[in-house]
């Protein structure tokens, strides 16, 4: 069956290729009916010519229409046309997680990998409450568009291959093996059972790939992958990047555990493990027992490398208890613990900023100035540069940067100062900065996942390294100061920060 701009399926009318896989092709194609545009995955003959496949997609097609969750795609109907099995399907107008990712690299910051893999995590665990696994849980199936409050948006889709956890068997013959190698987990290559735990080592290596760009067993030979999954311990991801928190390694040591009885138990445990290492460089996962007061940063820092004579499954369990809830506690009210010589406890006021700073050396006296990028997009985009002395510049300044000296407030000028519209007013303006880093507080219209596209000519040609800021909470929290401000950007801007400067 040939398939091509304007044919009928089934009342379909076939628009364009959306994409394509071993499985088969998806389409866009109009309703017959509703005015809408909806997603058509025909398969492959070979799948729909199978009698075993063909009792099972039904099977499963019927589970998988019967998911109702925001961050899963939606399956509106399914048949059989001319001899191939077909599905109807919500349509994302987006991308896709991994093609992001290949278009600019730049642009999954820790908090955005974060982001995507925490909305597919709630789908994913919707559906392993009704008994569905996805079993092919990758970046690729990870779908991105702006939501109409401006936030990016993800849904997982093609659960067209998902099976009932009460299916012991794997498919056979023509449906093969269905995983992507890069991300299935030990128990799926070994052919043992599954459950939900498979798709959680999945997700873990997922956000390995998007947040470093490689796979966590790489590897050109599927063997040689295979042999990774199935024999050696989870990789360490500040390997490849180390201005990540320590504490990320022992969160993915947990969800990518050979044993599944040792990983979590859910999508929303790992995620909330990452979050918490991310975000204050601990996650809990090495305590033991918690203090009945109070459990802190610090003091989880001290044993963040994994202990040697406890399993992960126990490491997870003193997170899920308590131990996020009380870093963050700890956090919130500025408290330092350490164990002092004697083996006593002694206790100590530190603020987060003071906490930032030590533990981010890298930012020391290193060159900052921030120009805010607005409006229209491209040479046409409103300009302006923040000036010293403001709350700006003294947040960087706490964090241990050197704000440009090039712009220094005179008098009673406003802060910012705005850039006249014109090229050369921009050159003139720009060209001071000849080292260090631009922070470019984007909010213009081409502002997307913190990429670079479209930015005014001068600022993009800089001869300093350009640091994206385009997350709506925080370039509000930059440019109108409030209490608020400074945690804000804490949690948003500080990973991009870590990430970028070197």
């Amino acid at each position: 069956m040939n398939i091509g701009p304007g044919t009928i399926i089934r009342g379909y009318r076939v628009e364009r290729v959306l994409g394509a896989g071993g499985m088969g092709t998806v389409y866009l194609a109009k309703h017959p009916e509703l005015p809408r545009w909806d997603a058509l995955k025909v398969l492959s003959p070979q799948f729909s010519r199978d009698t075993e496949y063909r009792a099972r997609f039904e099977r499963e097609a019927n589970l998988a229409a019967a998911l109702d969750h925001p961050n899963i795609v939606s399956i509106y109907n399914r048949g059989e046309d001319n001899g191939q099995l077909w599905i109807a399907m919500q349509y994302v107008n987006g991308i896709d997680a991994a093609a992001a990712a290949e278009r600019d690299p730049r642009s999954i910051t820790p908090w955005r990998a974060l982001h995507i893999v925490t909305e597919v995590g709630r789908g994913l665990d919707h559906a392993h409450r009704r008994g569905l696994l996805h079993r092919d849980v990758k970046p690729a199936n990870f779908l991105l568009s702006m939501g109409d409050n401006g936030e990016e948006r993800v849904l997982l889709t093609d659960f067209g291959v998902a099976k009932s956890t009460e299916d012991t068997n794997e498919l056979t013959q023509a449906g093969g093996f269905v995983a992507t190698i890069a991300y299935a987990s030990p128990e799926q290559l070994s052919g043992h059972r599954l459950d939900h735990r498979a798709d959680i080592y999945s997700l873990a290596c997922s956000f390995f790939r998007l947040l470093t760009g490689q796979n966590p067993y790489p590897g050109t030979q599927p063997a040689v992958v295979m042999m990774g999954h199935l024999s050696e311990p989870p990789p360490r991801i500040t390997a490849v990047d180390p201005t990540l928190p320590t504490a990320v390694d022992d969160v993915l040591a947990v969800a990518m555990a050979k044993d599944p009885a040792d990983r979590f138990d859910t999508c929303h445990e790992f995620t909330t493990a990452l979050k918490s290492a991310l975000e204050y460089g601990v996650s809990g996962l090495s305590m033991q027992t918690l203090p009945h007061e109070r459990s802190t940063t610090l003091a989880a820092a001290a044993s963040t490398e994994p202990s040697t004579s406890a399993k992960p499954g126990g490491r997870k369990r003193a997170l899920i208890i308590g131990g996020v809830a009380a870093t963050v506690i700890a956090l919130a009210a500025g408290v330092g613990i350490w164990a002092t010589q004697d083996g006593s406890t002694a206790f100590a006021t530190q603020n987060p900023m003071a906490i930032a700073r030590s533990q981010n050396p890298a930012f020391k006296d290193k060159s900052i100035v921030i120009v805010d990028v607005s409006g229209q997009s491209g040479n046409k985009a409103e300009m302006d540069v923040q000036l010293k002395p403001g709350s700006q510049s003294k947040f960087l300044e706490d964090l241990g940067f050197a704000y440009s000296p090039n712009y220094l407030r005179k008098g009673d000028e406003p802060n910012p100062r705005p850039i006249p519209s014109d090229f050369n007013s921009q050159y003139d303006a720009l060209k001071p900065i000849t080292t260090g880093y631009v922070l470019a507080v984007r909010s213009d219209t081409d502002a997307s996942g913190g990429g670079l596209v479209n930015l005014p000519v001068n600022l993009a040609a800089s001869q300093a390294t350009v640091i994206v800021l385009d997350d709506p909470a925080a370039v509000t929290a930059i440019r109108q100061w409030s209490n608020n401000s400074e945690q804000i950007l804490l949690d948003k801007l500080l990973p991009i920060l870590r990430k970028s400067v070197k």
